[in-house]
């Protein structure tokens, strides 16, 4: 029996996401039916994050449990060729047998991309943004964002949830067209990612002011905008 962590990428646009569905096309079950159909095993691969319908992925990792001794070079190059081209499996890698690539991540990267002019080149993997927000305020916001907090008000959860997460970096750049927004944490929430941009953007266009970000960790004290899927890519899952 092996363990082995899979490194991935894929354009979200036409998955339902990541985590299996059934009659849906999600990342997970794509993979999952490509790797029986190599091994005659009936798999279950385990996802570093469950990216939503319409999110992007340069760097997911998942690992999953098999008997079988096909040499990994060929594991990859029959992944490939049963997926669809818009995922990829970049490398496969033999791992610890207790490895967990949910559990074990010490924390995700995430960009998010902003675009400033409605390129057709951009607008699949970009939030176009009619009105250019504030950078600078979206920038003195990051000190109020950051640490270990309850995340609920950024977030889709159920009342059972644990909402506590530590974001331990943020990170805002304005370039000719673009604003990016990269985001690290311990784990996310659903849509936290997409709440936070949201809510930055929002206070970029002084819907809110510096001033309110504090009592979002409280109390609802409004309705949030969350940023759309497609900006959203998982780049890095750190061990």
């Amino acid at each position: 029996m092996r363990n082995l962590s899979v490194l991935l990428e894929y354009d979200g646009t036409r998955f339902f996401g990541w985590q299996h569905q059934p009659s849906k096309r999600t990342v997970q079950g794509e993979l999952q039916n490509a790797f029986r159909q190599i091994t005659g095993e009936a798999i279950k691969l385990i996802g570093a994050g469950r990216t939503d319908q319409g999110v992007h992925a340069l760097g997911q990792v998942a690992n999953f449990h098999t008997e079988t001794q096909i040499p990994l070079f060929s594991l990859r190059k029959g992944a490939n060729a049963l997926v669809g081209d818009d995922l990829r499996v970049k490398d496969i890698a033999v791992v610890p047998d207790d490895f967990n690539s949910r559990y074990w991540a010490k924390s995700k990267i995430y960009h998010y991309h902003l675009a400033l002019e409605p390129s057709p080149f951009k607008l699949r993997y970009s939030w176009y943004l009619k009105q250019t927000p504030d950078v600078a305020t979206m920038q003195k916001s990051i000190p109020l964002l950051v640490g270990k907090r309850d995340f609920k008000n950024f977030s889709v959860h159920n009342g059972s949830d644990n909402t506590v997460c530590s974001v331990q970096e943020i990170s805002v750049t304005h370039e000719y067209t673009e604003i990016l927004v990269k985001i690290e944490g311990d784990r996310f929430l659903r849509k936290m990612v997409r709440g936070i941009v949201g809510f930055m953007v929002d206070l970029g266009r002084r819907r809110f002011a510096l001033g309110d970000v504090p009592a979002f960790f409280e109390e609802r004290t409004g309705e949030i905008n969350f940023a759309p899927p497609q900006g959203l890519f998982l780049s890095e899952v750190k061990y």
